[in-house]
């Protein structure tokens, strides 16, 4: 299960901000495109366990949101922009096979929503 290290990742990562910026992550919010490989629901059960590797760091009680991003596709004949969640290589606009995924293999983290300390 590789969301257990993506997930112990991302709390290095926010433990790192809290630290720098003496603030108290309370959630971490992220999306995965649904090529990316991750699971939503096995990143949200590792998310717990990762946090355990971090005791008394602040990140007990935060929360991960997990947004699932659709692939999205640009047509090189007509220049208009899709999304699926599916592939397709047919551009539903003028029918050319001529689209091309511009994203949904990312992993990104979008926003956290913090407290003073």
């Amino acid at each position: 299960m590789h969301e257990l290290s993506i997930a112990t990742a991302l709390a290095e990562s926010l433990l790192d901000y809290s630290k720098e910026h003496k603030v108290k992550i309370t959630c971490a919010h992220v999306k995965a495109g649904i090529l990316s490989g991750i699971d939503p629901e096995a990143l949200q059960f590792a998310w717990e366990p990762a946090l355990e590797n971090f005791p008394d760091s602040g990140l007990e009680n935060c929360r991960l949101a997990i947004k699932m991003a659709l692939l999205k596709h640009r047509c090189q004949n007509c220049g208009k922009e899709f999304e699926f969640d599916t592939w397709r290589m047919e551009c539903p606009e003028c029918g050319k096979e001529s689209l091309h995924r511009e994203s949904g293999n990312e992993f990104l983290l979008e926003s956290i929503e913090v407290e003073n300390v």
